[in-house]
């Protein structure tokens, strides 16, 4: 785990997973140009986008989210700016 925001907005994992899921969409994901597959599961609130380079899984958990996040060697150097982004917008998502 890379990362863990704890929920403002949810009172719980389902809310927070149904809500972070409205806002993680291909469309979203498209702005930054980066091809992606975003999958999830919602039996075990787990929100996954998998691209060239890059692997990043959101669980849910009852009381806050945990970030993974694998980069490539080459998108290594980016890691905490991209871990910036992510937890701005789940925090003023979940």
């Amino acid at each position: 785990m890379d990362l863990k925001v704890n929920y403002k907005v949810a009172n719980n994992k389902s809310e927070a997973y149904q809500l972070a899921l409205k806002e993680i969409t291909p469309e979203y994901v498209a702005k930054f140009n980066i091809p992606c597959e975003i999958s999830n599961d919602e039996s075990r609130g787990i929100i996954e986008a998998t691209g060239k380079g890059f692997t990043l899984s959101i669980q849910f958990t009852d009381h806050d989210a945990q970030v993974s996040l694998k980069l490539s060697l080459m998108l290594k150097p980016f890691k905490g700016k991209v871990l910036e982004k992510i937890q701005g917008k789940l925090e003023r998502t979940v």
